[in-house]
């Protein structure tokens, strides 16, 4: 039954990556993180959109690589893993890099304390924010696979908690012609609420994406960004200012082509109604007629009391 719950999230991802074998062999590594309802819709809309004509073929534990069906050449790559809080994290890059999975890049978007205070009241009562507060993206470390920056690129790293509460990091850097002054890189973060259910459908409350230019050469981004995982650091460069910086609030949002079998899993469950103590029923007035008290026979005049028996 769980195995086929992940089958049919992952087929109705639209993940367009030839057919069966691809969500064959992403479902099967799914299968064994042993995800929530939640963490699998997440990963199912954030891999979503790799667009037809892709193939996904396994390249070592949870990583896997994404080439185009044509040429068969490389177009990015993604992994998967389960952090120790259980937490679902996923990297993913497209275009000229692959990812580094010793490393993590750190940037800075410094917020006021007005658009912290949103994306915290939009992650209220989550997972997420009860374990980390308002957290820190980061992005995946990559490796630029030519001496240029040919082509555009994207790095993500999402996380997502049992509950499907997460933040979800995207650094885009736009396609140049050869020899064009380099030019600002975007980076988005999105802070997602956990997902609800009602057992006939699924959705998140309203999310918060914050994005900003970032003023970074592609080419410098692993040499002034690399840290090694969990180091607490700041980037060697210009970081996104609070002037820089949209904010934007996202309404209420349906989950689409939720799977039958896993909206039952989401619904909330009943209440538990506990049924008061049986009361012992009243006992009846008795309505008999009490047996006659019979007197004691009068002693013979002249006889003494308790006199023995003749």
């Amino acid at each position: 039954m769980r195995s086929a719950i992940v089958a049919v999230v992952l087929t109705t991802a639209a993940l367009a990556v030839d057919g069966a074998s691809a969500a064959n062999v992403v479902g099967e590594a799914v299968q064994k993180l042993h995800l929530s309802p939640q963490q699998l819709l997440s990963l199912r809309d954030t891999l979503g959109n790799f667009g037809r004509g892709a193939a996904v073929e396994a390249s070592g534990e949870n990583l896997f690589v994404l080439r185009d069906t044509a040429t068969m050449a490389y177009a990015g790559e993604f992994a998967l893993r389960v952090l120790p809080d259980s937490s679902l994290e996923l990297d993913r890059v497209s275009g000229p890099a692959t990812l580094e999975s010793a490393n993590t890049l750190l940037f800075s978007l410094r917020l006021n304390a007005k658009s912290r205070a949103q994306a915290l009241g939009a992650l209220a009562n989550s997972q997420v924010a009860a374990q980390t507060g308002l957290p820190e993206p980061s992005l995946p470390a990559i490796s630029l696979t030519g001496t240029t920056a040919a082509g555009s690129l994207m790095a993500t790293r999402a996380v997502f908690f049992a509950d499907g509460s997460g933040w979800v990091r995207t650094l885009r850097a736009p396609s140049l012609p050869a020899g064009t002054a380099p030019a600002p890189m975007r980076l988005a973060d999105r802070y997602v609420p956990a997902i609800r259910s009602d057992g006939t459908r699924a959705w998140r409350d309203s999310a918060i994406e914050i994005d900003s230019d970032v003023q970074l050469r592609l080419a410098d981004l692993d040499t002034r960004t690399r840290r090694a995982p969990g180091t607490l650091c700041h980037p060697r460069g210009p970081a996104a200012s609070p002037s820089a910086i949209h904010f934007i609030r996202w309404g209420p949002q349906t989950i689409a082509a939720v799977p039958p079998s896993l909206l039952a899993q989401l619904a909330p469950q009943p209440p538990v109604v506990i049924a008061p103590e049986e009361t012992p029923p009243a006992s009846a007035p008795d309505t008999a007629t009490p047996p006659t008290a019979t007197a004691p026979a009068e002693a013979a005049p002249g006889a003494p009391e308790n006199s023995p028996p003749h």
